[in-house]
């Protein structure tokens, strides 16, 4: 680097702590699969889903785990998944588990070959961060970017509550997929109403 004040060049070194990003950038810089029913990166093997049958979409549950202990909401039932939440929290990983899992990853890029499916691997390649000396010692590697959470939940309540052509996530595969679930009595969709 130059210093215009000095009037001379100096080495300049840097450190790139964490990236932020929403969740289909932190897939593609980690390289770990978001897409899959192991989607969440801290969860990995034991993440927690449901494939819905009407709605067709696979959602994740049991949040109360990440409470603490004997937090109120770990007891509460009809307002969740119709159970208690009884499980710990899952070990975070840590940047060498990580890099044991991916450093023998064949990394193939571009589009021309159809890749693999692996069973067993949920991350698609080794991203090239871990050729960073110290990236594998960091306790935080990838964040994600509030901003895009909170925009697609608020477009979502507000598409629910003013009842937005497209955007209300309130239908009858919705109430179909609670009665199969076994919870919100009240919301089940009822042969008197069409």
């Amino acid at each position: 680097m130059f210093d215009g004040f000095q009037n001379e060049t100096f080495h300049l070194c840097a450190m790139l702590f964490c990236t932020i990003n929403d969740f289909p950038a932190y897939g593609n810089l980690s390289g770990y699969s978001v897409k899959s029913h192991r989607a969440c990166p801290i969860c990995e093997e034991d993440t927690s889903y449901i494939q819905l049958k009407h709605g067709r979409k696979t959602i994740y549950t049991r949040h109360q785990r990440f409470l603490k202990p004997h937090h109120l909401y770990r007891r509460l039932k009809k307002e969740f998944n119709g159970s208690q939440e009884h499980e710990t929290t899952p070990i975070l990983l840590v940047g060498d588990h990580v890099y044991q899992q991916v450093q023998h990853l064949n990394t193939i890029f571009g589009k021309t070959q159809k890749k693999k499916k692996s069973k067993t691997c949920i991350w698609k390649k080794r991203s090239i961060l871990f050729d960073l000396p110290y990236w594998s010692d960091l306790d935080v590697r990838h964040c994600i970017d509030v901003m895009h959470g909170e925009k697609n939940v608020c477009d979502s309540v507000i598409g629910t509550l003013l009842n937005i052509q497209g955007k209300t996530k309130d239908g009858l595969n919705t109430c179909q997929d609670l009665a199969e679930m076994g919870i919100r009595s009240q919301l089940h969709p009822r042969s008197d109403i069409k």
